[in-house]
């Protein structure tokens, strides 16, 4: 399965929780929903708690169908900002399968919650689509039809092939990216470790990447061997060159660059299109001198 998610989004989830009041003149960079304990997926007794055919019985307070075939029904409404396309989410989510049997969710990797990018394909098409349709303090059951989820494919020894997917989640609320100008929005999900650059020496950033595209998941994956970046050079696309030049060790980014700061009007490969954005997620393995 798509498991861009992963324990380094740690870091920024503990960050959220005790995110403290600020001014009324500084920018907040998390939007929190007003909503119950996150527990709710697992206060049923016994077999409940593994399978959520009857979950929403009696709980579902509005319903809307889409065009394309998604149903949505609210078991709690947010009164929070709506979501767009290129935002980040903080999210607890389910993914079920039409017997109520769960297949996934952040309560496998033990988190509350976790991050999760719209509309750049971190899991299948009916995600992004349902979630332009949310807002933060949602409480809502997602039912996918096996073409915007897993389709003939399936996924073996879990999914069957042509299986309907469906998602229940809640929407946390929504992070503000770090960086956000000159066609650049950046999130920083952890910390690194200091470095201090010898003397007259250069800097040699050892990194790793996943890129997608709304059109594309894990179009580029340069995860099998690090690769590497000094200052100055012009070996990757312009809005990484920003990112690079001051990261640190230990560091994971959630990247997304417009085309120009991309791969541009030449694409990619036949991977990445013509003009089209990308999203990276982005890891620091090391940072050294060289001379």
């Amino acid at each position: 399965m798509k498991y861009f998610l992963s324990l380094f989004a740690l870091c920024l989830l503990l960050w959220s929780c005790n995110d403290t009041p600020k001014s009324a003149g500084q920018v907040k960079n998390i939007v929190k929903a007003n909503t119950a304990k996150n527990t709710d997926f697992d206060t049923s007794a016994g077999a409940a708690k593994q399978n959520l055919i009857n979950f929403e019985k009696g709980k579902v307070s509005s319903t809307k169908k889409l065009a394309n075939g998604i149903v949505i029904k609210w078991i709690k409404r947010g009164q929070g900002p709506r979501l767009k396309a290129g935002e980040m989410a903080l999210i607890d989510y389910r993914l079920a399968l039409p017997d109520g049997k769960i297949v996934d969710g952040n309560n496998r990797i033990k988190l509350p919650f976790i991050p999760f990018v719209i509309g750049y394909s971190m899991q299948t098409a009916g995600w992004d689509l349902a979630f332009t349709e949310l807002k933060v303090g949602d409480f809502v059951k997602v039912e996918i039809p096996s073409v915007l989820a897993y389709g003939a494919k399936g996924i073996k020894n879990v999914i069957e092939p042509n299986t309907d997917n469906w998602l229940f989640v809640k929407v946390i609320s929504k992070v503000q990216p770090s960086i956000d100008a000159d066609g650049i929005r950046s999130w920083r999900l952890a910390k690194g470790e200091p470095f201090e650059l010898a003397a007259d020496a250069e800097k040699e950033i050892a990194y790793e990447f996943i890129a997608s595209t709304p059109s594309r998941s894990n179009a580029i994956n340069a995860r099998k061997f690090p690769l590497r970046f000094v200052p100055g050079q012009r070996t990757v696309v312009p809005g990484l060159r920003k990112i690079l030049k001051n990261a640190l060790k230990g560091e994971r980014y959630y990247v997304i660059l417009s085309p120009q700061q991309a791969y541009g009007k030449k694409g990619y490969n036949n991977v990445i299109g013509p003009d089209e954005s990308v999203f990276f997620m982005v890891d620091i393995l090391g940072v050294r001198s060289i001379s």
